[in-house]
């Protein structure tokens, strides 16, 4: 259960995400929850068959759901949307940013915050963490305990850092961004060459740009580029455990699930899909709206709205007639042999 310090009523969230509203208005909500937690200040959903009972049972002061499940909830207050779960997940975001805006912006005392820092507006700072040379923080910019912003790195306004969270240098973050604890952005790309017998590094002397409103999981890295930008697009989401490789640049709305790994000058198209644990190797393109499965090893590029899986990855229709085939292998094996005797 999430409770929040505001409480709203009726007109509040009709305010916030429509819907027609049926039953009492007379409520008082402060938390959202699953059905068998419910109380009577908090708001569930049910937009599936197996849930209905759960939700008559519930003590739920709202219930989110549609016109084909509303029927079941006679006597209860109801908002009735087209997509309820999209619905209620929506009322939990604006219910954060109400709560968020009672916050006050608040530096620690034990943050150490270099004279050359610029502050566009009112920031929060946790404790520990560490602003560099000629950072600039926008409006409403929140940074967590722990944290560590390396010189002449700039985070766009409204963005959030989590605890943990360490941004090299020059590192450009867009606006309304989200980055969990553990991330790293604009450590060294892995560059080095075998010369004399030793392997020699190559000086990473470009950055990350991280463009307005992408998120990115815990624990995630994304290297600096080799000479210019590496480069994540608008809207992305990146998931946790994710390593993007120097020179890479993914599109926009862009999702790359956990444990994706991309080595260095990957180019990932707008629309993207990257289930967990694919791998891309170097110097690859993705076309824009392709989907990758999980797994999927990409030693080629791929065109743009393809569908491909498996290792090495291959047309997704293809390689589920391979699975199928194989399946049979031990079969044709059993008959292969036999008949080398039976010719012998």
């Amino acid at each position: 259960m999430k409770k929040f310090r505001q409480h709203i009523g009726a007109e509040e969230v009709i305010a916030a995400i429509g819907g027609q509203w049926e039953g009492p208005r007379d409520i008082e909500l402060d938390s959202v929850c699953e059905a068998g937690e419910a109380l009577p200040g908090s708001v569930i959903f049910c937009e599936q068959e197996r849930l209905v009972e759960i939700v008559k049972a519930s003590s739920a002061g709202l219930i989110v759901t549609n016109a084909e499940y509303a029927a079941h909830f006679s006597g209860r207050s109801l908002l009735i949307c087209e997509k309820p779960y999209f619905s209620f997940m929506s009322l939990v975001a604006f219910w954060l940013k109400l709560d968020a805006g009672e916050q006050l912006y608040f530096i620690h005392p034990s943050a150490i915050i270099d004279p050359g820092a610029r502050f566009e507006g009112e920031v929060a700072i946790g404790a520990y963490t560490v602003i560099g040379a000629n950072v600039t923080l926008g409006k409403g910019v929140r940074i967590g305990a722990g944290c560590h912003i390396a010189e002449n790195s700039r985070i766009g306004a409204s963005s959030v850092l989590h605890d943990g969270v360490h941004v090299y240098s020059d590192t450009e973050i867009g606006k309304n961004c989200e980055i969990h604890s553990g991330v790293v952005l604009g450590a060294d790309g892995f560059g080095y060459l075998l010369l004399e017998g030793r392997q020699t590094k190559i000086p990473q002397v470009g950055n990350v740009v991280i463009h307005d409103d992408v998120e990115i999981g815990a624990n995630s890295t994304i290297d600096r580029a080799t000479l210019g930008s590496t480069i994540v697009g608008k809207g992305t989401k990146i998931d946790n455990l994710v390593q993007v490789g120097h020179n890479c640049v993914i599109g926009q709305n862009s999702v790359l699930c956990a444990q994706v790994g991309l080595a260095g000058s990957t180019i990932v198209g707008d629309y993207v899909y990257l289930a967990g644990q694919v791998g891309a190797a170097g110097h690859i393109s993705i076309g824009d709206r392709a989907m990758i499965g999980a797994q999927s090893g990409l030693a080629g590029s791929v065109p743009a709205g393809a569908r491909f899986f498996g290792t090495p990855a291959a047309d997704a229709n293809h390689m589920k007639r391979v699975f199928v085939a194989q399946k049979h292998l031990p079969e044709m094996l059993r008959d292969y042999q036999k008949r080398l005797k039976e010719d012998k």
